[in-house]
């Protein structure tokens, strides 16, 4: 008995190690099969998704090309860089004597300034707006430029508002037509 114990012992051994059956083999091969098919899936999507890029990167070539050598766009982008600059250095000069104002409890500081800062920014909306008039722009510059125009409608509003509150004294309305001037920047 003792025989026999030892001899079915090892072939229950290597039944038990032997290869898979047929149903374990079909399995496993689904699962790798729908594994595959996943990783196929995703594949397909990446390949979309960068066709996709191309297709933007072609067309921002194309008209980054029909860009190039376009005068009119060189010339906006010169008058739009003489306003800003401009526009800056009047809102900062507007800035310091708010400031000023502030620290003196006087708004009468910034009523004797307000119309020369007021008259150099209207100039430079008018040269602007004649300079870029006429111009041939992309649809881009376009957007821009009536962003522009939207921006100096409010700009003109805020700044008489200011000069407004500083010629009535209230530093309220002073307030108000600098919250307008930052909300003119949502134009850009």
């Amino acid at each position: 008995m003792k025989r026999s114990i030892y001899i079915l012992l090892p072939i229950l051994l290597l039944s038990a190690c032997g290869s898979p059956s047929a149903e374990e083999q079909l399995s496993e091969a689904e699962d790798r099969k729908a594994e595959l098919q996943g990783v196929l899936q995703t594949e397909e999507v990446n390949v979309q998704k960068n066709t996709l890029r191309l297709d933007a990167l072609e067309e921002d070539i194309s008209k980054m090309q029909s860009v190039i050598g376009n005068s009119d766009i060189d010339e906006y982008v010169s008058i739009v860089g003489e306003y800003s600059g401009t526009l800056e250095k009047e809102l900062a000069n507007l800035s310091s004597l708010i400031q000023k104002a502030k620290e003196e409890k006087d708004l009468s500081i910034i009523s004797e300034d307000m119309d020369g800062i007021n008259s150099r920014i209207k100039d430079a909306m008018g040269t602007y707006e004649s300079s870029a008039k006429g111009l041939e722009l992309n649809e881009y510059l376009k957007r821009q430029h009536s962003s522009l125009q939207l921006a100096n409608d409010e700009i003109e509003s805020a700044l008489q508002s200011v000069e407004n509150g500083a010629d009535t004294g209230s530093m309220e309305a002073v307030d108000e037509g600098i919250q307008q001037l930052n909300s003119a920047s949502e134009y850009y």
